[in-house]
């Protein structure tokens, strides 16, 4: 009787080390890993400072959040085009533009809308279909780098306008410049032209020295009006070969390292401008690009980033 007990007992251990040996292991936690997002960025030219820094930041800005950049550079619309046709056939989930105005390349960028992509903008102007536009508030740059050119001229004399009708902020800032002058009759524009694109140097330099022989006098001219500092510092280098640089004032926008370098210059006369934070610009363009991407919402999908006026007096450490 004794020796069945201990087989039945022995039956049931070996039983039950089976049932435990079939058990299945205890399940390892799940990791989820997150989307990987491609984004497309497109910078219209790389000729000036704001457009450097805001590519070199939005590629290290798309990286940190673990994203893939495809990174294309164009300087006129049809390239600028042709570049966010492929981005769409690349499958990517954002396009973020840099300058230039987007609204002249409208229908790749709905066509890309329709299809899921969330459109960005790094002061490149606005329209319905961006999610996400950060700029500086060009009007009010205008205006303040305006208001310094009146004070300069002391709210009388003839002045030139530099601008290009292909960018949206420029517009912007023209616009704020004439809304200024509105109000001082003792002001007139007498000359302007539009610079080319990318090569603004050698063709505003040209434009101004030939704005000089028409109007060789001192008096003839009293200020510039540069809606950015690329130009500005052009006009500057033909006020200085002509000798009129005590008579003319310049002004810029932007806040561009080669202003400042002229600013310094014994008798510069570029005087002031308004500098711009092409960095931060770029950068929460592509945290709140992220933020739609991962399916939350954003505060504000239109951000303006402060600017400040430069002199020589108070030009940023480099």
């Amino acid at each position: 009787m004794k020796k069945g007990i201990l087989v039945l007992m022995s039956v049931l251990l070996l039983f039950g080390l089976l049932v435990v040996g079939c058990a299945p292991a205890a399940q390892e936690e799940e990791v989820v890993e997150e989307d990987v997002f491609t984004i497309g960025i497109n910078n219209y030219g790389q000729a000036n400072f704001f457009a450097r820094i805001g590519r070199d930041a939005m590629i290290e800005q798309i990286e940190k959040h673990g994203g893939v950049v495809i990174s294309t550079v164009t300087a006129d619309e049809a390239s600028r085009l042709a570049a966010i046709e492929t981005m769409i056939q690349q499958g990517v989930d954002a396009i973020i533009l840099q300058e230039g105005d987007l609204n002249l390349v409208a229908p790749a960028l709905i066509e890309a809308k329709n299809k899921g992509i969330i459109i960005g903008s790094v002061d490149a102007g606005d329209a319905d279909f961006v999610d996400v536009r950060a700029s500086s508030d060009n009007v009010l740059l205008g205006k303040a780098s305006a208001e310094e050119m009146v004070r300069l001229i002391g709210g009388k004399g003839n002045i030139v306008e530099i601008y290009h009708e292909g960018g949206q902020m420029i517009r912007e800032r023209r616009a704020g410049m004439h809304e200024v002058i509105a109000g001082y009759p003792d002001i007139k524009i007498v000359a302007g032209f539009t610079y080319a694109w990318p090569d603004f140097f050698p063709d505003g330099k040209a434009k101004m020295e030939a704005i000089l022989q028409a109007n060789p006098n001192p008096g003839d001219i009293a200020a510039v009006f540069a809606t950015f500092d690329g130009v500005g510092v052009a006009a500057a280098a033909a006020i200085r070969e002509f000798g009129l640089q005590d008579h003319i004032v310049v002004v810029g926008i932007d806040g561009d390292p080669e202003a400042y370098e002229e600013m310094l210059i014994p008798g510069s006369p570029f005087k002031a401008t308004m500098a711009q934070d092409p960095d931060t610009i770029a950068r929460i363009v592509v945290d709140n690009v992220f933020e739609l991407l991962r399916g939350n919402t954003i505060p504000n999908n239109r951000i303006l980033v402060p600017g400040f006026k430069v002199t020589k007096d108070n030009i940023p450490a480099q």
